[in-house]
């Protein structure tokens, strides 16, 4: 038998989802992914029983990763039949990172840096453009504090995992993850020298250092700075 380039996609896209749902849950989900299908179908080409197919189904339905639905044949009783979710689309890998890195190098090529970081500046102050600056003047250290918390929620609400700690005035913002880090692989002096810097800058209009980053090989990215 041929195996064709289809064949290995879909290979490809089972072997991405099976650790997470299982084998035969996965293959259901690529299938989907291709058409709705009736339990009928299910068991036919999962060569398992209805029974079976019906748990794995009430599995999948259940947490929202497919949604079923009755649809009248030319005869007899309608039948169900099952279709993919948006979170069962989910499941499937994406290729953001890809295409952020070429739209990137397309448009320094394109504009030059000084015009892709004057983008990336604006992309940075729209990120954390819900935070007051940190330094305005007649600010108590209190007032610092606390805005600089906001900062920090405003961070994990992107999914940064950050914290602060606060020593005197000397504070620390430590982030365990980076939702730029596969694109900064490849372009750590723009993500992380521009885009990341200025996503602090915006928030805190002080003088920083980023002493720790994930493009150089540290397991963290640590912000400092005085009050």
């Amino acid at each position: 038998m041929t195996v064709t380039m289809v064949d290995q996609a879909y290979e490809s896209l089972e072997s991405y989802i099976e650790p997470l749902m299982g084998k035969v849950r996965a293959s259901i989900l690529v299938d989907l992914s291709n058409a709705e299908m009736s339990m009928d179908e299910l068991s036919r080409k999962m060569q398992i029983n209805k029974n079976a197919v019906k748990e794995h189904m009430e599995f999948l339905e259940t947490r929202g990763y497919v949604k079923s639905y009755f649809k009248k044949g030319s005869k007899g009783r309608p039948s169900k039949y099952f279709e993919l979710t948006d979170r069962g689309m989910e499941m499937f890998p994406k290729r953001y990172t890809l295409l952020s890195s070429l739209l990137v190098e397309q448009i320094e090529e394109e504009f030059g840096e000084g015009k892709l970081n004057e983008i990336l500046g604006k992309v940075a102050d729209r990120i954390i453009g819900s935070t007051d600056n940190i330094s305005e003047a007649g600010d108590s250290r209190d007032s610092k504090i606390r805005r600089l918390q906001e900062f920090v929620n405003a961070l994990n609400q992107l999914g940064y995992y950050a914290k602060m700690e606060v020593e005197g005035n000397s504070v620390r913002i430590i982030r365990r993850n980076c939702i730029f880090f596969e694109l900064a692989k490849n372009n750590r002096n723009i993500i992380c020298g521009s885009l990341g810097s200025r996503i602090v800058s915006s928030a805190i209009h002080s003088d920083f250092s980023l002493v720790e980053k994930f493009s150089v090989g540290d397991k963290k990215c640590v912000v400092e700075l005085t009050i």
